[in-house]
This record gives C-alpha cells, sequence and structure tokens, in this order.
C-alpha cells in the first residue's frame, strides 16, 4: 500500500529536494566525505533520503565503484529518487521504499549508514540498533540532526519584511501544520545532545564521535555568480510555496482561494524586492547558518 503521508502532508518533495541540495553543495565535499568517514569503493545507505538529494551527491562524489543505497518509507519520494537518478544517468543508486526502523537489508551488508534529520522522529534506540545490524564489522553509522537553537539568522533593516497581512495568512496556515505534526509524532524523538553518544555506547558502537557542520547559506556570498544568488531566493520561494500548498490542502483548509492568491502574490512581490538587489549589485547580508551535529560509531 502507498505511503505519501509525508511528501504531501508534511514537506514536499521539491521543498525536501532543494532544501538538501542547498546544504549538500559540491563545494563542501571533502568536509562531508571525511566526518561521515566515507571512501571511494563503499556500499552506503541513506535512511530517509526523501527525493534522493544526498544519494545522488554521494553517487557523483565517490563514482561508480561506489553503491550507494536509499531508504524511505514515502513512496512518492522513492518514485522521484528513481526517475531524478535515471535522468542524470546515475547508475550506481538503488532505492527501496522500507521502514527506518525495519531495514529491508541483510546483516553485515553495508560499509556505512548515514541519516539526516531523520532520528528525531522515531525511537532513537530502536533506530541505531538496526543500523548497528545492516553494518558491516568496522562500518560507521552516522546520525545527523540538525540543531535550530544553534543557528545564526540575520534580518537587516534593508532587507523586505513581511508585511502584518503576510504574517496573520501564514499564521492561519501553521495552526494547522502543527496539528499534524503532533499526529505523525513529528520530532517527538529529538536527541538529546548528551545523551545520544552515551546511546551510542550503550548499544556497543565503539570509536564514538561528535562533529558539527555548519552550514552557510548566504545569497551575497562573492563565491556565488549572480545565477546562483538569484536561484537561492528562488529557491526559497518555492518551498515556500508549496508548503502553502501542502498546508491548504489539509482537512481544514484555513484560507480561501482569494487569500491564497492574495499570500502568493504577497510572497511574489517581496522577492521580486530581493532580486532587484541582486541586480543592482546591492549586498544587504541576509543570510542563515545552519547547524548539524553529526554523531557516529563504528561496529566491533
Amino acid at each position: 500500500m502507498a505511503n505519501d503521508i509525508w511528501s504531501t502532508k508534511i514537506q514536499g518533495i521539491l521543498n525536501l529536494d532543494l532544501s538538501r541540495e542547498m546544504r549538500f553543495r559540491d563545494d563542501r565535499k571533502d568536509l562531508f566525505l571525511s566526518l561521515l568517514g566515507l571512501a571511494k569503493g563503499m556500499t552506503i545507505l541513506d535512511i530517509g533520503c526523501g527525493p534522493g538529494a544526498i544519494t545522488r551527491k554521494l553517487s557523483t562524489w565517490l563514482g561508480e565503484k561506489s553503491k550507494i543505497i536509499g531508504i524511505d518509507r514515502d513512496t512518492e519520494f522513492i518514485k522521484y529518487a528513481r526517475e531524478k537518478a535515471i535522468r542524470m544517468n546515475l547508475h550506481n543508486i538503488s532505492y527501496f521504499e522500507g521502514d527506518a526502523l525495519k531495514l529491508p537489508l541483510e546483516d553485515n551488508s553495508v560499509n556505512a549508514c548515514i541519516s539526516h534529520t531523520v532520528i528525531e522522529h522515531v525511537p532513537n534506540k530502536e533506530f541505531l540498533l538496526e543500523q548497528k545490524r545492516v553494518c558491516k564489522p568496522k562500518g560507521r553509522v552516522s546520525v545527523m540532526y540538525a540543531r535550530p537553537d544553534k543557528y545564526i539568522s540575520t534580518e537587516p533593516d534593508s532587507l523586505p519584511a513581511r508585511s502584518e497581512r503576510e504574517e496573520e495568512l501564514l499564521d492561519k496556515l501553521s495552526e494547522e501544520s502543527d496539528e499534524v505534526d503532533k499526529e505523525y509524532n513529528i520530532g517527538k524523538y529529538w536527541p538529546d545532545p548528551v545523551g545520544l553518544p552515551k546511546l551510542f555506547g550503550e548499544l556497543g558502537f565503539n570509536n564514538i564521535q561528535i562533529d558539527a557542520i555548519a552550514i552557510p547559506i548566504v545569497i551575497d556570498d562573492s563565491r556565488n555568480s549572480i545565477a546562483e544568488k538569484v536561484a537561492i531566493v528562488e529557491s526559497e520561494k518555492e518551498q515556500l510555496f508549496e508548503s502553502i500548498d501542502m498546508a491548504a490542502c489539509l482537512k481544514k483548509n484555513r484560507l480561501s482561494d482569494n487569500e491564497l492568491t492574495e499570500l502568493k502574490k504577497l510572497i511574489s512581490e517581496r522577492t521580486n524586492q530581493r532580486l532587484k538587489f541582486i541586480e543592482e549589485g546591492k549586498n544587504i547580508w541576509d543570510y542563515t547558518i545552519l547547524l548539524l551535529q553529526v554523531v557516529s560509531g563504528m561496529v566491533d
């Protein structure tokens, strides 16, 4: 039976794919591979792969001699990931629909397990034990999760701000999204920064490591071309539009069609103002630096 709860009610395909593409940039390849202990020739499992952005990056970074496996319980994510990998002519990726707590893989079958913003949605102990089962001896299990309490975000005075009306309309939709999060236990199992590495130890992992990856999303960075700057702004708008459409389709539609049209118009006007700054060569330095904590351990 198809499962599309996440892609239709929580986080859409476009939203998730674009946000992960921005986080796992090619210019940070060496950092990610080093911290996750990944190398060419490995068989690597990405649990909760979503639309496949990270698996595609690993496929490109590590080459054809490596084997990349993506697993997600959402049918639509897996369908999208497979189709995009085919379009990109990536032949060393396999995708499977499956449960993070009951992986459709044999014991001792992969060299490394990774996950990105998954552990907070599932019972931590069961999640780690299942990865330990499928990981070969001397393999590494790495868990990446976001630390919103450590984000840095700027709001310069020159940044086109949300109007009161836009805030009002968005608030109506967020009430519905909050109810969905509670219904499906979104973020219910958020790991404790001290408790998680302790849990790795209690479950028999060795060589436990803690790392952090700072991910700057900075439109005005001089390393970005004009096209890249525009792409970041447009991507943020597209992600917000998709979130709005998803929230509006939930069972308690809190906005009328006219209100939805009005909301998107307000967002487009604000986005166009930001794009104008790029066109004029004006830097305003609105940016976000996200922090991913990485806890990893080796299997005996």
